[in-house]
Parts: C-alpha cells; sequence; structure tokens
C-alpha cells in the first residue's frame, strides 16, 4: 500500500503538537532528537507544498495576462 502523502495542514499541525510538547516541557528528552527530525521533515514538507501552490499560482496569473 502508498504511504499517503502528508498534507500542508497536517504537516502545519505536527510541528505545532511538538512544539507544544517541547515548550510545556513535555518532551520525552530520550525522544527529543527524533521529534526535532520529524519537525524538520514537516518544514520541509511546508516549504515545498508553499512553493509548489506559489508556482501554480504564478501559472495562473500568467494564463490570464493578455
Amino acid at each position: 500500500m502508498a504511504k499517503k502523502e502528508t498534507g500542508f495542514n497536517e504537516a502545519v499541525k505536527g510541528i505545532e503538537d511538538i512544539l507544544k510538547k517541547i515548550e510545556e516541557g513535555e518532551a520525552d528528552i530520550d525522544r527529543l532528537s527524533e521529534d526535532v527530525k520529524k519537525a524538520a521533515e514537516l518544514i520541509k514538507i511546508c516549504r515545498q507544498r508553499l512553493r509548489e501552490t506559489g508556482e501554480k499560482i504564478d501559472g495562473i496569473i500568467q494564463d490570464l495576462k493578455p
């Protein structure tokens, strides 16, 4: 079965959850490096989605020009 792609909102929620655990001191020190790695992966996903969306919007705007 193919792995479902993580959407932008899902990635942002994951980042927020990790940050909340860290800020509230609930982060498990034994898992902290894993959580930070996961947050970095989620940030990459967000950047990629934003880049793709920007390119699509630019294309739409170009198509509207006479």
